[in-house]
C-alpha cells in the first residue's frame, strides 16, 4: 500500500464517482479504477459498492476513509515539521476566517505575513463558525480565527477582542443622525441581513426575543458587501458587526450603536487542542496579534 493509493481512495471517496475523480486528480479513469482494485485487494475487502457509473462507501470504506485522511494529515505535518527546519523557507499554511474578518482584517495580515515570509503559501478559507471548529478538530485548518468562545474541548483558543453589533445605515436614512438606539425600536425598521445559517444573525435573532422585538426582514442576503452596497443605495438597514465597515470605518455608512441588549460577539484564535502547531502558524497568529493590537479596541 502507498500513499498514492490513499490519495485515490480519498478522491473517489470524496465524489462518489470513478470519472468525476479522475477529472480532480488528474489520472486516466482506468488507471484510478485499477489502483482501486490493488487497495481493496490489499485491504481484503471492498471499499466501494459499485451502482451503475457512482459509488457508495461500504461500511468498511467508511471506516478505512477516517484512518486514510489521518495518514496523509500524518504525513502532510512530517512535511511541514521538515520545512520548519529551512526556517519557513517553503510550506502551506490552511486558515480559516469568519466573513467579517476575511474581508477586513485579513488583508492587512495576509500582507505582512507574505512580506515576511514570501516563500510560504497561504490558503483562506472563509467558513461558517461550525466549519472552523469542524476543520480545526480534524486537522484541515492550522489555525483558525473565528467566534470565541467555542463549543468543543478539542479546540484550544485565545480571545483577540469583542465587538458589538451595531445598526449601519445610509445617511440618508432617518435615523443615521442617531448615536444610540434601543434594540426595541427596530420592531419597525426594515431590515436585510445575514440569513440564519450564520452564527451572527442567530446572535442577533436572540437579543431580538430577549428584547420583545419581531423584526421586519425584507431582504436576506448572505453577502456581507452584497448588504452594504444595498444599504447604500436604499432606505433599507442591516444590524451587522462593526467591522464591517472595515478597520479605517466606512464613511458612506453610518454606524449607530444598539443598547438593551447591546449584541457582541467575540473573535478569537483556534487551534486544535494538543495537536502540532507549526512555524508557520506561529509566524501567522503573531501578525494577528500585531494588526489587532494597532487597529482594535475590546
Amino acid at each position: 500500500m502507498e500513499f498514492r493509493h490513499l490519495r485515490y481512495f480519498l478522491a473517489v471517496a470524496d465524489a462518489l464517482h470513478f470519472t468525476k475523480a479522475a477529472e480532480r486528480l488528474p489520472v486516466s479513469q482506468p488507471a484510478l479504477s485499477a489502483q482501486i482494485k490493488q487497495l481493496e485487494q490489499e485491504v481484503g475487502v471492498p471499499l466501494f459498492d459499485r451502482v451503475g457509473r457512482s459509488v457508495q462507501l461500504t461500511r468498511a470504506g467508511s471506516i478505512f476513509r477516517e484512518h486514510a485522511r489521518r495518514a496523509l494529515r500524518e504525513m502532510e505535518l512530517a512535511q511541514v515539521a521538515i520545512a520548519e527546519e529551512e526556517g519557513l523557507q517553503r510550506g502551506t499554511l490552511t486558515v480559516g476566517v469568519v466573513q467579517t474578518v476575511n474581508a477586513y482584517l485579513i488583508p492587512e495580515i495576509v500582507g505582512r505575513f507574505s512580506t515576511l515570509h514570501p516563500l510560504v503559501s497561504l490558503k483562506l478559507d472563509e467558513l461558517s463558525g461550525p466549519d472552523i471548529e469542524a476543520g480545526v478538530k480534524n486537522g484541515s485548518l492550522g489555525v483558525a480565527i473565528g467566534f470565541v468562545p467555542v463549543v468543543s474541548d478539542r479546540i484550544e483558543s485565545q480571545p483577540l477582542f469583542e465587538e458589538d453589533l451595531v445598526l449601519i445605515a445610509s445617511p440618508r436614512h432617518r435615523l443615521a443622525g442617531r448615536r444610540h438606539l434601543s434594540l426595541s425600536a427596530l420592531g419597525q425598521e426594515s431590515l436585510i441581513l445575514l440569513p440564519n445559517m450564520f452564527c451572527t444573525r442567530r446572535l442577533l435573532d436572540e437579543c431580538f426575543e430577549q428584547a420583545g422585538v419581531q423584526p421586519k426582514i425584507i431582504v436576506e442576503m448572505n453577502s456581507i458587501e452584497g448588504i452594504l452596497a444595498t444599504v447604500r443605495r436604499s432606505n433599507l438597514s442591516t444590524v451587522l458587526p462593526r467591522l464591517s465597515l472595515g478597520l479605517a470605518r466606512n464613511r458612506t455608512l453610518r454606524a449607530i450603536t444598539l443598547k438593551n441588549p447591546t449584541p457582541r460577539r467575540g473573535i478569537g484564535l483556534l487551534w486544535k487542542r494538543g495537536g502540532y502547531r507549526s512555524g508557520a502558524a506561529k509566524a501567522l497568529t503573531d501578525q494577528v496579534r500585531a494588526v489587532v493590537g494597532e487597529h482594535w479596541r475590546s
